[in-house]
């Protein structure tokens, strides 16, 4: 178990090994409020950042090209060759279904403020 956590405060001066535990776990090391004439200092946990709409809709368009996109491909090439059956397109229908509501609960766009 690590000597250092988020929360962790310093007085005076904050050991050099702190530093690199904290580019290591997501944190950084924020001057607060001195204890007397002392400096201080805290371990404190870095914010990820949401991702915005144009984010998501970039992990939406790569979960469709790994998943369906080359079934899409295929589907239009053998329609236009007249080779694509019925029980293809039920098939491809059930996968169309499966990747968008995989899409719609894992990838789901910001709320607009």
């Amino acid at each position: 178990m690590s000597e250092y956590y988020i929360g962790q405060k310093f007085v005076g001066e904050y050991p050099p090994e702190c530093a690199e535990w904290c580019g290591e776990n997501n944190a950084y090391i924020k001057e607060i409020k001195p204890v007397g004439d002392q400096r201080q200092f805290e371990i404190c946990e870095i914010e990820p950042f949401a991702p915005t709409h144009e984010d998501i809709r970039q992990m939406r368009v790569q979960y469709r090209k790994t998943h369906i996109d080359d079934k899409t491909l295929e589907r239009n090439r053998r329609i236009a060759n007249n080779t694509w059956s019925e029980e293809d397109e039920a098939e491809y229908l059930a996968l169309d279904a499966e990747v968008t509501a995989y899409i719609e609960e894992n990838f789901p766009y910001p709320e607009e403020s």
